[in-house]
């Protein structure tokens, strides 16, 4: 009997409902994590964080550089642990697609101390100047460093298809912006925005994400080319090969003791 032989289905590995429900709860759940230690250090330092509540819109108030310390700390913490948690709940959802979670989870947060340090001097620009426009630097914030985490996590563990996680990803933050944009506009006060946009931005991810990823896995398996493959090229790049360089030979060791023998005998 002739072994079958397995043909490899083109596009990413099918998302049942049931995991895409729980991406997007673990989405969520990341994101409702880093929102509520967001909450536990704003009702901790309240006094100092007056300003940020009391602020109207195109009011300038003055802060002193405590309160600007103590935002960053408080963004710093909530998105990083929000970006840790997300990223490894994600990751549980699909044990055999991301298989370096370890690594992953590391590399988010030292991305995330890089945008935090990036991130201090317009932190110090907005407060000096209009408290409001402060609000949606940390929005801001919170979005690079979502989007970058979630990046990380497709690149690291899921290189094949990591141009489906760039997609996929990059339209998840236009609708999140979309979003907290909406919310901005529809709210009296934007800061709001700070204790909403972790989960906004997190469960963003994980729905549109998902719903890109099953779109794609169709068009890939309907018309039989895997478009999005890191292996698939294009223009300029078709039908070349990758050159591989030849290691020099090591010259051979003369044998003198043999050589030495057969004289003598």
């Amino acid at each position: 009997m002739a072994e079958e032989v397995k043909v490899q289905e083109l596009g990413p590995g099918r998302v049942s409902f049931g995991t895409f429900l729980l991406k997007i709860l673990a989405g969520g759940a990341g994101g409702i994590g880093g929102s509520l230690i967001l909450v536990v250090i704003f009702v901790l330092a309240s006094s100092v964080l007056s300003p940020l509540t009391g602020a109207q819109e195109g009011e300038a108030i003055q802060v002193s550089p405590i309160f600007t310390f103590i935002l960053m700390m408080m963004i710093f913490l909530s998105s990083t642990v929000g970006n840790i948690i997300s990223t490894w709940l994600i990751a549980l959802t699909e044990r055999g697609k991301y298989t370096r979670v370890a690594s992953a989870i590391s590399q988010v947060f030292i991305i995330s101390m890089i945008i935090f340090v990036l991130m201090v001097p317009v932190y110090f620009i907005t407060s000096a100047t209009n408290i409001t426009i402060t609000a949606y630097a940390v929005a801001l914030h919170i979005i690079i460093s979502a989007q970058v985490s979630a990046l990380i996590l497709e690149i690291v563990s899921n290189y094949r298809y990591a141009l489906v996680g760039v997609y996929g990803i990059t339209f998840s933050i236009l609708v999140s912006a979309g979003i907290m944009f909406g919310l901005a506009g529809i709210v009296s006060s934007p800061q709001v925005l700070l204790f909403v946009a972790l989960p906004i931005v997190w469960g963003s991810i994980a729905f549109v994400q998902s719903i890109f990823t099953m779109i794609y896995g169709w068009i890939a398996r309907t018309y039989d080319k895997d478009f999005l493959s890191t292996q698939t090229v294009y223009g300029s790049d078709y039908g070349k090969e990758v050159e591989v360089q030849e290691e020099p030979e090591t010259p051979k060791v003369k044998d003198e003791e043999g050589a030495n023998f057969l004289r003598h005998n």
